[in-house]
């Protein structure tokens, strides 16, 4: 499929590493001029590594993919591409100008000619939109609605070293966010889902007035509570993630049905079948789409 020219408003931004643009492109677009060049070992000289990403994770792009169906999905973290000079240009209002190759890749790699923005950061939020074939998931797209734009910031011509200094620190220097954390902060949810009733019982649990055995023992965020002498055996994560399975078999796809305002329902006995109520066994009502 031939890549049209894509035009970009961008805004140019100035720092130590020097000059890079930061712009909004729809999903689709980002698709077809977009490719990962995954590390890997060149068979003609093992001792010559080529590319600078990681494989993929189908799995982080199954939830990823997933994730996108939720009506509250947003990627507010802008994916870095890399774009070489030959392929860009600006016109007389300063937008940025994304052309095609018209030519092969001087180091006969199979990227295919018309994929002219490299993935520094973000590939699988990428991959979330294409389909077992690589192409764009059109039925994705008719889901999420047409407008779903991506921000991104593009580097142009730089070369491997700085591409690959650029991915080492996003990657490598970014922390990750506590999992207890996570569920706490699901105490400010005004939507129902399994996530946010698991945090509130253990808030409870952990409660003076609850008269819990559990009192003073869950690590609400992970780390040690500040004033407490008592010890803190238990993180809210492993709590909530051991208890979410006694009352969804699917917690994620409760959430979305919450946000979508579908009210739960009691569930018809084929569809209790259905689900392992052997091991959910404080899910009282079964929430099905009606």
């Amino acid at each position: 499929m031939e890549t049209n020219e894509i035009i970009l408003p961008v805004i140019e931004v100035t720092q130590r590493i020097g000059t890079f643009y930061i712009a909004s492109i729809s999903a689709r677009d980002l698709v077809q001029i977009s490719y990962a060049d995954v590390r890997r070992i060149d068979q003609r000289d093992v001792e010559k590594y080529l590319g600078i990403q990681r494989p993929l994770d189908d799995k982080r792009v199954k939830q990823i993919k997933r994730y996108l169906a939720s009506p509250d999905a947003a990627f507010p973290t802008g994916i870095v591409l890399s774009i070489e000079q030959k392929c860009t240009e600006f016109d007389d209002s300063g937008n940025l100008l994304i052309k095609p190759f018209t030519s092969e890749f001087e180091d006969e790699t199979s990227i295919p000619l018309n994929k002219v923005a490299k993935i520094l950061d973000g590939q699988h939020r990428i991959a979330a939109f294409v389909d077992n074939n690589w192409n764009f998931d059109e039925a994705l797209w008719s889901e999420i609605g047409r407008n779903f734009q991506l921000n991104v910031t593009i580097f142009i011509g730089i070369d491997i070293d700085e591409q690959a200094n650029i991915f080492a620190t996003v990657n490598l220097a970014q922390t990750k966010v506590n999992r207890s954390l996570g569920y706490d902060l699901e105490g400010l949810s005004r939507t129902r889902s399994p996530f946010k009733t698991c945090h509130q019982i253990a808030v409870a649990l952990d409660s003076a007035d609850s008269r819990s055995p559990l009192f003073e023992r869950i690590k609400r965020l992970g780390v040690k509570t500040k004033g407490r002498e008592s010890s803190e055996p238990l993180t809210q994560a492993a709590f909530v993630e051991s208890l979410i399975k006694l009352i969804s078999p699917d917690p994620f796809a409760d959430r979305i049905t919450y946000l979508k305002g579908k009210e739960p329902v009691l569930a018809t006995n084929e569809e209790l079948k259905s689900i392992p109520l052997e091991t959910c066994l404080f899910r009282r009502k079964i929430m099905t789409l009606h």
